[in-house]
């Protein structure tokens, strides 16, 4: 019966297994943005930040080299805070769509007054 157990074990582990990574930007106009990361797991919660706009300092796409590789990532810089906050830190989309994501939330969180 032991089999019987393992197999059930790791049957359930395949079940409750996230396949892909989920990660999302929220961005609330003139309100903040929420980041969001879904774990690994279906049994296990999500991760979200809410952070509001009088908060952010700055947000700006920055490059990090990985062996010969660059890899740019979308941060934001929280007022008080002594790290950056990176949005998407499993994905690490490339540039294009991380430029789209960069327009839209500045557009969102800085609409011009008029």
């Amino acid at each position: 019966m032991s089999w019987f157990a393992a197999l059930a074990l790791v049957g359930g582990g395949l079940l409750t297994r996230r396949w892909h990574t989920e990660e999302s930007l929220l961005v609330l106009r003139t309100l903040g943005i929420q980041t969001t990361t879904l774990s690994s797991s279906y049994l296990l919660p999500a991760t979200s930040r809410f952070i509001p706009t009088s908060q952010i300092r700055d947000i700006f796409i920055h490059e990090a080299f990985r062996g010969f590789e660059v890899r740019f990532y979308l941060c934001v810089v929280v007022e008080g805070e002594g790290e950056a906050v990176v949005v998407f830190p499993k994905l690490l989309p490339n540039r294009h769509v991380l430029e789209q994501v960069w327009r839209g939330a500045r557009e969102c969180l800085y609409e011009p007054k008029g």
